[in-house]
Formats: structure tokens, sequence, C-alpha cells
């Protein structure tokens, strides 16, 4: 993600953020929010009127109530529905308090079979055990509680009492609604940070070799060396006009040499320029201060340091100085990194 722009990896993480906390509080919360309160909204009814709602629940499912089937249970009562010729025996349980438990399904399963039926559901506004679930299964009992009997009863439910439930569930998660988008806009924020901090010091542009410094004497010599050695290998034809200097200043003939050696570099391979660049790193790393050298990208030599004393001065210029024998390692970035042990801060120097 950093490899992009900070600021469009921030926008790109604060959206999906925002996108996952929206689903979260709209969808996820809001819809169990909106079940508690109507499991809550039922339980104040009559049971008369709650089993109602459950008769028509069942009705849209395609059961049809038998006449004179409603039988009073302990704590609830018991209808004889029939479905494609098939009875099925209901059983409904008035109350949030109630928890349905092994007991319950054997007892239910009993008189499933004293009423002739061949299935049996058993319908409470609380909740039911995992084992009590694992046993009407055996015995061909669906179990309905409340969270589950909430999401078929609401489309018959009075539209006032459903709209009543909708504000209180929208109310409660509207607190959690804030947060999540203070959340991702912070997200946002540490992303677009990190990010930043993470692609600085990559970003800085190294100065352009093609103007010469006072400092490019260093170099001079060797340059001037190979330009004698090639006036003395080329035709004789040619001699007089290779002896003459092409600039009359010193600092005119250092960044024309500084040039040729750039002209000479821009020649070799891929692989010649990395055995260079090896070259210079093991050098640097057989420093009496250093203790490794390694390239981190082509203009960053990360060195680590033998010991973190804040005097750094004496390495950099030891550094500096064979690197400079190589013309375009000459504006290496240094990175000093402390030893494992030290909690000095990593510095950063610049060749030239």
């Amino acid at each position: 993600m950093f490899g992009s722009s900070p600021l469009i990896a921030a926008v790109v993480a604060t959206v999906a953020a925002l996108l996952a906390s929206s689903w979260w509080f709209g969808v996820h919360r809001r819809r169990l929010a909106e079940t508690r309160a109507g499991v809550q909204a039922l339980a104040g009814m009559k049971w008369r009127e709650c089993a109602g709602l459950v008769l028509q629940a069942m009705a849209e499912k395609g059961y049809a109530e038998l006449p004179s089937s409603r039988q009073p249970g302990d704590g609830g009562a018991e209808f004889l529905l029939v479905k494609d010729d098939e009875r099925c025996l209901l059983g409904y349980k008035h109350g949030t308090a109630y928890r349905l438990g092994e007991a319950n399904v054997r007892d239910f399963a009993n008189a499933v079979q004293l009423q002739g039926a061949g299935s049996g559901i058993l319908v409470t506004l609380g909740s039911a055990e995992g084992f009590a679930r694992d046993l009407a299964r055996r015995y061909g009992v669906d179990l309905l509680d409340g969270r589950s009997l909430w999401p078929q009863v609401e489309p018959f439910a009075p539209p006032a009492m459903v709209a009543s439930i909708r504000d209180q569930a929208a109310r409660e998660i509207r607190k959690g609604q804030r947060i999540g988008m203070a959340g991702s806009v912070l997200l946002g924020i540490v992303v677009f940070i990190g990010g930043y901090l993470a692609t600085a010091p990559a970003s800085v542009e190294s100065p352009a070799p093609a103007v010469a410094t006072d400092t490019d004497a260093a170099a001079a010599p060797a340059t001037t060396d190979d330009a004698a050695a090639s006036a003395e290998d080329a035709p004789a034809t040619a001699a007089p006009a290779e002896t003459e200097p092409r600039f009359a200043d010193e600092a005119s003939q250092q960044a024309d040499a500084a040039l040729r050696e750039l002209e000479e570099v821009a020649k070799l391979t891929e692989q010649e320029r990395m055995q260079r660049r090896l070259a210079a790193a093991t050098e640097v790393s057989e420093l009496e201060q250093a203790d490794s050298a390694i390239w981190s990208t082509q203009s960053t030599l990360v060195i680590r340091m033998a010991k973190a004393d804040g005097i750094d001065t004496g390495l950099v210029n030891d550094a500096c100085a064979i690197l400079v024998k190589y013309e375009e390692l000459r504006y290496t970035r240094l990175q000093l990194e402390p030893p494992g042990d030290s909690t000095a801060p990593v510095r950063w120097r610049q060749c030239q």
C-alpha cells in the first residue's frame, strides 16, 4: 500500500474502514438491536396476542390451525396444525425467562406422539440450550427461540410497534456509528503518517552529478592518467589534437574529466556495475568503525557502526573517500545505524 502515494493509501484505508463499520453497525448490530427490542415488545403483549402472531407466521409457511385445537399447557399453549394432510403440534411458551432444556423437549415430544402428529414446533421468547437442540433434532422437533422468532413474526406485528422498535434500535447503535466513523478517520491519518515516513527518505533526490565541485579534485588524477594513456595509444595523426587541453581553467578540466568517467561508467554492463557496488561496500565494511555495509537502494548504503559513540565524522569521511573513487557512487546517501544493543538513533549523511 505504501508503494503508492501516502494520501491515496490513507483514502483507501479510510473508505474501507467506513464501509466495514457501516456494515457492522448499520446492518449487523442494527439487526441484533431490533431483534432484542422486538422480543421485549412481544413479551410485553398478552400471550394470546403473541400466539396469534406466531400462528400467522406459521400460516405463511402453509400451516393451518385445526378447529378447537387450542390446549393450555404448562405456562403456554399447544396448537394442532396441518400441512399437506400431515399434522404438526405447535407448542408456545410466553415470556423471555424460559430456557428450554432436555426435559422440556422430551415432554413436548411425548405430547406430539399423543396428538398423533408427525412433527412438532416448540416456540419460546426465551432461549434454548445446546443439548436441547441436539435432542430436538433426534425427535424431529423444531425449536424457535426469541432471536429466530422475531424475524418471522415482524411482518405481522402492528406497524406502530415495528416503527417504535426500529427507532429504539437506531438510537442504540447511533453512538457506535459515531465511534466507527471517528476510528475510520483516525486509521486514515495513521496510514498517511506511516506511508509518509516510510517513503520520505527514499524520495530525496540525489544531487545531479553533472555539476562539478571542488571535491572532484580527488578523482582528477585518475582521469588525467587515463586520458594520457589513451593519448599514447591513439594514432599519430590524432595525437596533436588530444595533447592539447580542451579547457584552459582547472575547474572546467576537472568537470570534463568527471564527464568522461561517467561516459565510461555508462558503457559498463549491469553485472559490472553490481560488482563495483559490491566492491565499494566490501571496502567500507572493512573500516575500523564499520561493522557491516550493505546497499538498501541504488543510492543508499546502510552502514552498521561498530560502536555508537555519537561521533561519525571520521567514518563518514573514510566511507565517502572510498565511494568517490567510483564516479556513479559519488553522491551516495549513508544510513548510519547503531549497534543492535544501542538505543542511539539512526543518522543520515550525504557524500559530497
